[in-house]
């Protein structure tokens, strides 16, 4: 069925599929309800009583939640919600007051995870943004009445109603994970008027008032259908009430959708599949996907591909997965790895121009810088060298087992000319006074 704003419950497909799910699941959603008092005429079931449409469910959970996925129901009411989501791969947490309910809920299904009691009380026993969808309907103010205990909001007045609707809603909101879809289904519900109370009949207002508590409670409001219900029973009354009061009947509901965090992020994650590539150790499904989430109004996916796909240690932390990289090492100083003069100069405090010269000078001093290609290394492991002592000159000669890094040096040391040390280093009775052309080696 086509993601338009119009759902209709009328056609032949809808009808068939509807079947389907009832006789496949055996589910009778009106089980549990039989107490129920409804002043609708509009329900388009044997009992009167509202019964959630399976078909709406599955389009929802396909539409909107990721397979595998943890689905919060705060007005749980009847099976269908629960039935689906489990039918469908959802792990389904439904809460409702009424003890008949949930019992009738778990004759006809014990996949779901059906909780009784007060969603205002049983809200705040579980985990902040965890679940991937909340799906619910809550009453419609007291068009149907459930039971009569004082925490059924059926039973409010419109006052305590809104209070306590508003705080359950906000409650379902901060469970939801970032990135995710919320949606709830509404109807608007008009004033009662009653023989010896005439009321005017205007609209509560209960999908406007849903729309502002959502987001107030952090959601973004982001989609809005309709479902064209059955006009059967409304047009058995539809006349009578039209031409008295020109009150028109409802025949729809309202879907309302609401998303947490970014609709682009959420709808990859829906799709799923497997991580692509992985930034900062956060795995992402696309480079589409890691784009939007860490830089939305400036990165693009191509440049996360280039990125994850350079060998530049800037960019160590992106990785495709599967095809890692490792770094390129271009030179060494002291058997210390780096990808550049310039990495060296960023570690030791040397100008980048000074540690190239030395990287490609024949000075002897600096027989440790040099270039090369034969490392095979990790970027951690390189990191985890550069933590040793890196000596950034070595001795040129030593005499008499005494290091000197000049003939210089070893001429004031023994107060002798430079030109007199270079004799004793060539010569053959000096043995101890040798050129240093390794590290540590010695005649």
């Amino acid at each position: 069925m086509n993601p338009f704003s119009i759902l209709d419950t009328r056609t032949k497909d809808w009808k068939n599929r509807k079947d389907w799910w009832i006789t496949t699941c055996g589910i009778q959603s009106e089980l549990g309800r039989e107490d129920t008092q409804s002043r609708t005429m509009f329900w388009d079931s044997p009992t009167n009583v509202s019964v959630f449409d399976p078909v709406l469910c599955e389009l929802m959970y396909d539409w909107f939640s990721p397979k595998g996925g943890m689905v919060l129901d705060p007005f749980s009411g009847g099976s269908v919600r629960g039935i689906v989501a489990e039918e469908l791969g959802r792990k389904y947490i439904g809460i409702d007051l009424s003890h008949s309910q949930i019992e009738a809920n778990k004759q006809q299904s014990n996949k779901p995870t059906w909780i009784c009691g007060d969603s205002d009380t049983e809200l705040d026993k579980l985990h902040n943004e965890s679940y991937d969808f909340v799906f619910t309907c809550p009453p419609y103010y007291d068009l149907e009445v459930y039971s009569d205990s004082p925490l059924d909001i059926s039973t409010m007045n419109d006052t305590d109603f809104d209070e306590k609707y508003k705080s359950i809603l906000q409650k379902s909101v901060s469970k939801l994970k970032q990135n995710r879809f919320y949606c709830i289904v509404v109807s608007e519900v008009r004033e009662q008027s009653k023989t010896g109370d005439y009321k005017i009949g205007k609209y509560k207002r209960l999908v406007s008032k849903t729309i502002d508590i959502l987001e107030e409670g952090g959601l973004s409001f982001y989609n809005d259908m309709v479902l064209f219900n059955s006009q059967h029973q409304a047009s058995r009354v539809g006349k009578t009430y039209f031409e008295r009061n020109r009150k028109i009947p409802s025949v729809h509901q309202n879907i309302l959708v609401f998303v947490k965090g970014n609709p682009d992020i959420a709808t990859i994650e829906i799709e799923g599949g497997d991580p692509m590539c992985r930034v900062d150790g956060k795995e992402y499904l696309s480079f589409r996907h890691a784009a939007i989430d860490i830089y939305p109004n400036e990165l693009v996916a191509t440049e996360v591909q280039r990125r994850c796909l350079s060998t530049k240690s800037k960019y160590k932390e992106w990785q495709i997965i599967g095809e890692e990289t490792t770094p390129t090492i271009k030179c060494e100083v002291d058997g210390i790895p780096f990808e550049s003069p310039k990495q060296i100069s960023d570690l030791v405090g040397l100008s980048e121009n000074e540690c190239r010269y030395r990287v490609d000078s024949n000075n002897p001093i600096y027989r440790h810088w040099k270039r090369t290609d034969e490392w095979d290394i990790t970027y951690q492991e390189m990191q985890d060298l550069w933590k040793g002592i890196i000596r950034l000159e070595l001795p040129m000669i030593s005499c008499d087992g005494m290091e000197f890094y000049s003939l210089n040096e070893a001429g004031e040391y023994y107060n002798i000319s430079s030109e007199r040390v270079r004799q004793k280093l060539n010569s053959d009775k000096y043995f101890n006074w040798i050129y240093l052309d390794n590290i540590f080696i010695h005649k």
